[in-house]
């Protein structure tokens, strides 16, 4: 092994997927390699006529437990781990009579496939592969002597090795087949734990995040920066969405079709009777139109009138089937995506005079998914829960009382504000077509800032009497200064969480405006 080179003397065959297996079984053979195998494999041999070793004879013991046992033994784990360089090694190795390994070919039991599939929790867990990672790790550790071999793309850089070096392996391709085996066997891990917390819900999950390579995409958070989608294989999510129409989605096109589909899921699930109606418009993560109404249409116009200029070339998520008013109704607006349960034909006829614009149909979010959030930082990651569920407590605070006629208003206004980026300040209305956002100030370090934009907004999209909206913080009043803006607006009815050593301060703010105020008691910052 002087010049790197591994001479393929015996090579272990054990694969669940035997496609392309032919040929390189076949190149083995016509080397004079010695095959072992086991069980399916061995009989799939047999039908091509390439002889091979039964694992029992060079294991010493039978098949047993149903399959369950078949390749791990001293035998087989000493013939691949034994370092070829090393003389106690060696020495020990002719002691015990192990002859060595030099090529692994295997790839594991299918348990994504099954896990997807089957209802049967026994099934799933007899595709539990546990001789095959042995093998594959105990090769890949050993990669200066041995090649390891785990999917059938990686058959092709092997059989040209084969050919140009005299039946040898070269150490740079052992090195990326022990690289891909190690892979394959995290994703595999990570495959089993992600279904057990599935299946047995635990409240803490760990961060078991399947390390497939993942879809690329168009391009990153801007052009120069590649980017990928990972999708989990047992949630059908939207990342594993395909669309129905349009043009590649980008890493911004996701990111904001989430957002999206979350926020507009939220408000739909507050259930207000009258409005089963919701759509959510977003521009670069945020809200700019929130609305519930009687139908998906005249949600569509209140969201639309909410913020018409950064609605264009938004994206739109509904939670009802979009239909061809809706077509219609954007034929002359710019939109990037949609997301909606499902389309109509008519729909799709009209929306087939945009070829850009990406169809995309996900079931409504329902905050059943119990998803993780998970942000890279420097060295890791931060995992938190999602900010899951409406406010149920609201707590007047003032002299003046909230109006039980905007309990809904402020519920749906404090659903919808917290997917507002902090600092986040929302105004909402209420009328005879349903709840809408007519203004908003967001993403400031300042919440006066954010104050400030939320009311010019509503004056910008006609909304010059405040007196009957609602304005909604996601966050406390530090100083009564808000207040004063607020008031100054003619806002007459607040709702933030509270809990301000100020809040005695603010509180007597708005009793001198008399503005009527409740607390929430819970925060909402989407930093």
């Amino acid at each position: 092994m002087s010049d790197g080179l591994v001479n393929v003397k015996r090579a272990l065959v054990s694969v669940s997927d035997k496609a392309g297996l032919e040929e390189l079984a076949a190149k083995l053979h016509a080397l004079k390699v010695e095959i072992i195998s086991s069980g399916g494999t061995g009989k799939f041999l047999q039908t091509l006529g390439i002889p091979y070793t039964p694992v029992e004879k060079v294991t010493g013991n039978p098949e047993a437990f149903g399959g369950r046992m078949k390749t791990l033994s001293f035998q087989i784990s000493s013939a691949l781990l034994y370092r070829r360089d090393h003389a106690d090694d060696i020495a020990q190795a002719k002691e015990l009579k192990i002859e060595a390994i030099d090529l692994v070919v295997c790839n594991l039991y299918p348990f994504e496939a099954t896990a997807k599939k089957s209802k049967e929790w026994a099934e799933i867990i007899e595709n539990i592969d546990v001789g095959g990672p042995t093998m594959i790790r105990a090769s890949a550790k050993n990669y200066a002597s041995v090649g390891t071999v785990t999917d059938p793309s990686q058959y092709g850089m092997v059989i040209r090795d084969l050919n140009e070096t005299g039946g040898k392996l070269r150490p740079e391709t052992r090195q990326k087949l022990a690289l891909a085996a190690f892979r394959h066997t995290a994703e595999y891990d990570a495959l089993i734990a992600s279904r057990m917390e599935s299946e047995w819900g635990e409240e803490q999950r760990t961060l078991s995040i399947p390390v497939k390579s993942g879809t690329p995409l168009r391009y990153g958070e801007n052009p120069h920066q590649k980017s990928w989608v990972h999708a989990d294989p047992f949630n059908a999510g939207l990342a594993g969405t395909e669309p129905i129409q349009g043009k590649e989605l980008s890493y911004n096109n996701l990111l904001d079709a989430d957002a999206a589909w979350r926020s507009c899921g939220d408000i739909s699930a507050l259930g207000v009777a009258g409005y089963p109606a919701a759509v959510s418009i977003i521009k670069h993560l945020s809200p700019c139109g929130l609305a519930l109404a009687k139908t998906p249409l005249e949600a569509l116009e209140a969201a639309w009138a909410g913020d018409p200029i950064s609605s264009f070339g938004g994206i739109l998520a509904f939670n009802q089937p979009v239909g061809e008013d809706i077509a219609t109704w954007l034929a002359n607006k710019f939109v990037e995506v949609i997301v909606a349960p499902s389309y109509t034909d008519e729909a799709k006829k009209v929306f087939a005079a945009k070829p850009n614009l990406r169809l995309l149909a996900l079931s409504t979010y329902s905050g059943a998914e119990k998803s993780m959030m998970v942000r890279s930082i420097s060295g890791g990651w931060v995992v938190q829960q999602e900010d899951e569920g409406a406010d149920a407590d609201f707590k007047p605070m003032t002299t003046r009382p909230f109006s039980a006629a905007r309990g809904e208003l402020a519920r749906f206004g404090v659903m919808a504000c917290k997917h507002l980026k902090s600092n986040a300040i929302g105004i909402f209305i209420a009328n005879d077509k349903g709840f809408s956002m007519v203004g908003a100030g967001m993403g400031n370090p300042n919440r006066l800032v954010s104050m400030k934009q939320a009311v010019e907004k509503a004056y910008e999209n006609g909304y010059k009497d405040l007196s009957e909206a609602v304005l909604v913080s996601d966050a406390f009043f530090p100083f009564p200064d808000n207040i004063g803006i607020a008031a100054a607006a003619g806002i007459k009815y607040i709702v933030q969480p509270g809990g301000s050593v100020k809040d005695k301060d603010v509180i007597a703010a708005c009793n001198d405006s008399d503005i009527a105020m409740t607390f929430t008691g819970r925060r909402h910052f989407r930093h």
